[in-house]
């Protein structure tokens, strides 16, 4: 479930920010790009964070016979062993247990290690009958109040560092993490969000919020129950995760670049809420 501030973001924030990396500012740099040549010191590895959402006494939202904090354990453990085959990615779990954390502890573990990327990994709820199909979503924080006799100099500071810096990052892997779900047989095209979520937010490198699936409609329910280290999900997340990384999957070109799609603000079909 997805656990959010009370205003949403703005939609020309998102736009914003992809339109600004385009023009050649100083955005922040993608991972990859060439190998080093003599006498250059080599790449550093990529380092992903995989967030299962909830755990412990957070059992997030519930299917038939299925707990969500359940669904995203096993998921991530498996994106992480298909993950192991590739030198050039690190990978690091919030939890690998049944542990319960709070979202300030979850974006800590990704800024100690100095995260390339930060993978929430989620299942939610809809109040929708039949309501089916993952979705993504994006941090777009508020810009925080400006608290009295506080230097303006020290309120931007507290902006530049959210995650409204890596906006445009965080929008490319997002549209093609969905070109890859499309193409999915059945899958239908998953929509991409921009909502101030908490999940996200204290991250301070791009970073997204992926739900596989909602896990209050039995037949999705089902799907979740069978996740295995072969489900087509799972395969997607892994072959965008290397192209991010500039590393090619075994057996598979970089997609083709994706056209930007403009994001708006709003609500998915999943009940807001928990973690």
């Amino acid at each position: 479930m997805i656990r959010l501030r009370l205003m949403a973001a703005p939609a020309a924030l998102l736009c914003a920010a992809l339109a600004w990396s385009e023009a050649g500012a100083q955005a922040p740099p993608l991972p990859g790009g060439s190998a080093p040549g003599p006498g250059q010191k080599p790449k550093e590895a990529f380092v992903l964070v995989i967030d299962p959402g909830h755990g412990g006494r957070d059992e997030g939202s519930k299917g038939p016979g299925l707990l969500e904090k359940d669904v995203t354990l096993k998921a991530a453990r498996l994106l992480g062993e298909r993950l192991k085959r590739y030198e050039g990615i690190k990978v690091v779990f919030t939890r690998e247990d049944d542990k319960e954390l709070t979202p300030v502890q979850r974006a800590a573990v990704g800024n100690f290690h100095a995260a390339s990327f930060f993978l929430s990994i989620q299942a939610d709820a809809s109040w929708r009958p039949g309501a089916r199909g993952a979705s993504i979503f994006l941090s777009a924080p508020q810009r925080p109040p400006r608290v009295e006799g506080e230097p303006s100099e020290a309120m931007a500071l507290r902006w530049q560092r959210g995650q409204n810096v890596h906006l445009a990052g965080s929008l490319r892997f997002a549209q093609d993490l969905q070109a890859r779900f499309a193409a999915i047989p059945g899958a239908g095209k998953p929509p991409i969000l921009t909502l101030p979520l908490q999940n996200l937010e204290g991250a301070r490198m791009p970073a997204a919020y992926v739900s596989l699936g909602v896990i209050s409609t039995p037949e999705e329910a089902a799907r979740l129950r069978e996740l295995n280290e072969e489900n087509p999900y799972i395969l997607a997340l892994e072959a965008e995760i290397a192209r991010f990384a500039g590393l090619a999957k075994p057996g598979e070109a970089p997609p083709a670049p994706q056209a930007p799609a403009p994001a708006s603000p709003g609500s998915a079909a999943s009940r807001p809420g928990g973690d």
